[in-house]
């Protein structure tokens, strides 16, 4: 079956090498699942249209199965798609890219890349060091010292597992510090409601912080702490630091729910990776040993909340300036 795929993807290949100029450089951007975090980056890709003229095709596959994300890029190839920005559903993705690649197609990958680095970059979050510093938030807010409530969120996202990596290694380095409970495998935020809830209310005397990872996870937790603030004026305050920034979590920020978020830079997941990409279609070739892109990311407090964008921002800058001269060269 690989074979069968194979011969058809050269087909494809060769036929749009074959086709008029217009039909070269065909440009696409892919999301495995519906999520809140491929609407923001989905947003930035069109910015990126809006800028350069350049269009992109956008699409959001149906479900987190690599064999589906598997089928749907191979048939944008097939269709002459040859610059590809995705995110991998599974580390199995890996080879995925590597096939794709030796037909000289141009992957990059934004928000999480495989282990064995096969696409070209990779332009993320460093996800273990933000979920290291998240759960480090968490402690110092609460004190130094009580019991931690990990919520991960999709267990076949490769971002998990690092993400888990951070929140225990963080806990292990504190003494007085206990992880209370882990909760995974949130696919939606009802889910998330409803497992976070039943962690909480088993463990309502042993939890003092909740750290989410999460954006699906995030907003559940939220939507939580809220009603069990609610429920319990009085209670001793539960110390959460979610990831990214929906509505409900910067409003959780400002009402107090809220400690803090991690804001990942979802401006340069959407528009940096497709500016590589047209670089590289344009002729420009990888500098060796080049590969992670860090985009940065940054604690939003009640204190920073209206002007934390300024630090991503100069850190997009500062990747777009370098593409040229640290990561692509002619």
């Amino acid at each position: 079956m690989k074979k069968f795929l194979s011969i058809l993807l050269l087909i494809g290949i060769l036929t749009v090498s074959c086709a008029s100029a217009v039909a070269e450089g065909k440009y696409v951007w892919y999301f495995p699942a519906a999520h809140a975090y491929a609407d923001e980056v989905m947003g930035y890709v069109e910015t990126f249209t809006a800028d350069t003229g350049i269009e992109v095709r956008t699409m959001i596959g149906s479900d987190w199965e690599q064999s589906t994300e598997d089928a749907n890029l191979q048939a944008l190839v097939a269709d002459g798609y040859t610059n590809i920005s995705c995110y991998p559903s599974t580390d199995g993705a890996a080879g995925l890219f590597d096939e794709l690649k030796s037909f000289g197609v141009n992957v990059v990958c934004y928000g999480a890349g495989t282990s064995q680095g096969t696409e070209d970059f990779v332009v993320a979050t460093d996800v273990e060091a933000a979920a290291y510093a998240a759960c480090g938030y968490v402690i110092d807010a609460m004190g130094g010292s009580g019991g931690i409530l990990d919520v991960l969120e999709v267990l076949t996202d490769t971002n998990t597992l690092k993400r888990k990596d951070g929140v225990d290694r963080c806990i292990a380095e504190h003494d007085g510090v206990e992880l209370i409970q882990e909760v995974a495998g949130i696919n939606s935020i009802d889910e998330g409601v409803e497992k976070i809830s039943s962690a909480l209310y088993a463990n309502i005397e042993s939890i003092n912080g909740i750290v989410c990872t999460g954006n699906q996870s995030s907003s559940a937790a939220v939507q939580v702490l809220d009603d069990y603030y609610a429920r319990n004026p009085d209670a001793d305050k539960i110390y959460l630091v979610t990831i990214d920034t929906p509505d409900d979590v910067m409003n959780g920020i400002r009402s107090g729910v809220v400690y803090g978020t991690i804001a990942q830079n979802t401006f340069a997941h959407g528009y940096i990776p497709m500016q590589i990409l047209t670089m590289m279609n344009d002729g420009y070739k990888k500098v060796e040993g080049t590969y992670f892109i860090d985009s940065g990311c940054v604690l939003v407090t009640v204190d920073n909340i209206d002007a934390f964008g300024d630090d991503l921002q100069a850190v997009t800058d500062q990747i777009i300036a370098d593409l040229p001269n640290v990561y692509l060269t002619k």
